[in-house]
């Protein structure tokens, strides 16, 4: 099998799961208790805090678990609407944990302004007048399906009064997201796109809201409710652990590999597009072909072994076409119902890439026989 989908989770890796076993062979005592398991569990556990906070960027302490990305950024944007009353600016290119929310948000007649973004990609001189007076700011440091990262430090700095909410469950696991953590920003990552088990996450809350103050027994935003997923909070720590050191080296390797990829689908069809912009990361792929619908492809490709996906994970039951290429391409329609996202991970190999575009030909003779016409 080819594995070319780790967008939406990639392997679990050795180190993890070993770091999980361990440890519940150690104790599985619950990190709430008093007992000796319970304190060997919650030592683990701290560890697991550090590990996650050192590859961030972070203090521990600002870390929350969560159950999930969606579940952090849910919980961070809330947070952030509740705390402010003033526009509220996202784009509509967001993950749907996110623009969902806002969209309703909208219904109530909350004035939100929906930034442009064509083909992913913000400009400056578009942007920054309707980041004026902003009171809670919403956008992802790389787009779920685009594979864009945009630069958001410079519109940060012209909204310091501004509550952020930063996806980083794509960016986090491809570069350095410390020049993120503002003063006033919430940033949600995802275990299970860095190598470690599904089931946990971490949101990075804002100091202010992070440690209690003069007279408080919590913090302004506590811990979830209920006993944290230490196991799988364990196995993220590990995964962190790992995956550190290879970020030097694995983006440049992933955008030289995905290159060779997108050489090699425009070799068999020329006329495909890449649905992308100038910010363009490299790990994440998104295609489209004229006259084959992305649907058709996806299952020709599995049938063939290799694993691809349309859309965001949380949406592959419902939607046809990607929402994200709509908006990102509005004149262009059909490139939605044919977008087609190839996602690397760290330890994809040429080979695979090799055995992807010979299955892609395959695929192509068999839904376009008449040679690649549209």
């Amino acid at each position: 099998m080819t594995y070319l989908d780790h967008a939406a989770s990639t392997p679990v890796a050795e180190a993890a799961l070993a770091a999980m076993m361990h440890a519940a062979r150690e104790g599985g005592g619950n990190p709430a208790s008093v007992h000796g398991a319970g304190r060997r569990t919650r030592a683990a556990l701290d560890q697991a805090r550090i590990e996650v906070a050192q590859y961030l960027g972070c203090m521990p302490a600002e870390l929350r678990w969560e159950a999930s990305g969606t579940s952090a950024l849910r919980r961070a944007l809330n947070t952030a609407l509740a705390l402010s009353t003033g526009p509220v600016v996202s784009s509509r290119l967001e993950h749907p944990a996110v623009r969902t929310v806002i969209e309703s948000l909208e219904a109530t007649g909350r004035e939100v302004r929906w930034l442009p973004q064509p083909a992913g990609t913000l400009n400056m001189e578009q942007v920054s007048p309707m980041l004026e007076g902003a009171a809670v700011v919403a956008l992802s440091a790389m787009n779920h399906e685009l594979g864009t990262a945009p630069t958001l430090e410079p519109l940060m700095a012209l909204t310091s009064g501004a509550w952020w909410v930063v996806d980083t469950v794509q960016a986090a696991a491809w570069m350095s997201v410390s020049s993120l953590l503002g003063p006033r920003t919430f940033l949600a990552c995802s275990s299970q796109k860095l190598g470690g088990p599904p089931g946990v996450a971490v949101l990075r809350v804002p100091r202010e809201l992070a440690f209690a103050g003069s007279g408080q027994r919590e913090p302004p935003f506590p811990e979830s409710a209920g006993t944290p997923p230490w196991l799988a909070a364990i196995g993220m720590g590990a995964a962190c652990h790992l995956r550190g050191p290879a970020l030097h080296e694995g983006l440049p390797r992933a955008r030289a590999l995905s290159e060779r990829l997108l050489a090699g689908l425009r070799s068999v069809c020329p006329e495909l597009v890449h649905n992308t912009g100038p910010g363009w990361a490299g790990p994440i792929l998104d295609i489209s072909v004229p006259g084959v619908e992305a649907r058709r492809m996806e299952t020709a490709l599995d049938l063939r072994g290799v694993c691809v996906s349309r859309t965001s994970a949380c949406q592959q039951s419902r939607m046809v076409a990607s929402p994200v290429v709509a908006a990102a391409f509005p004149d262009e329609p059909w490139r939605a119902d044919s977008a087609l996202r190839f996602s690397l991970g760290l330890n994809t190999t040429q080979e695979e890439i090799d055995e992807a575009l010979e299955s892609w030909r395959s695929a192509m003779e068999e839904l376009r026989p008449d040679g690649g016409a549209a």
